[in-house]
């Protein structure tokens, strides 16, 4: 449950950001190729946290019906996975926030300053 809300809280941030940063946006080919790799982080987000919750789903089934044995198995395998997840989330926030950084950047000062 940890992942799966801390995935939502990752989304929700990563969508404000880059919502409160494309609606101001100047339509220069600068400015909309880096939305349009930002909206590809954001979808390739979705699609991670969707398969590994159902992934979760699954292995939380299989437990219920486990042998002692296949029980640690299956929850070691979790463990590993719930660390490979944050690892990845990580790298992709890092990417996200990268990627918003070179939008904000490549937009002109607001005001004209």
């Amino acid at each position: 449950m940890k992942a799966r809300s801390h995935l939502k809280s990752l989304l929700a941030t990563i969508l404000l950001l880059a919502g409160a940063s494309v609606s101001g946006a100047a339509e220069t080919p600068a400015a909309a190729a880096a939305t349009a790799g930002t909206q590809k982080l954001i979808d390739r987000v979705k699609a991670q946290g969707d398969q590994v919750i159902a992934d979760r789903q699954a292995m939380i089934d299989q437990l219920k019906n486990a042998t002692a044995e296949h029980r640690k198995a299956i929850l070691e395998k979790m463990q590993a996975q719930q660390k490979d997840l944050l690892d990845a989330q990580r790298a992709l926030g890092k990417q996200i926030r990268d990627e918003l950084r070179k939008l904000r950047q490549s937009q002109p000062a607001p005001g004209g300053r």
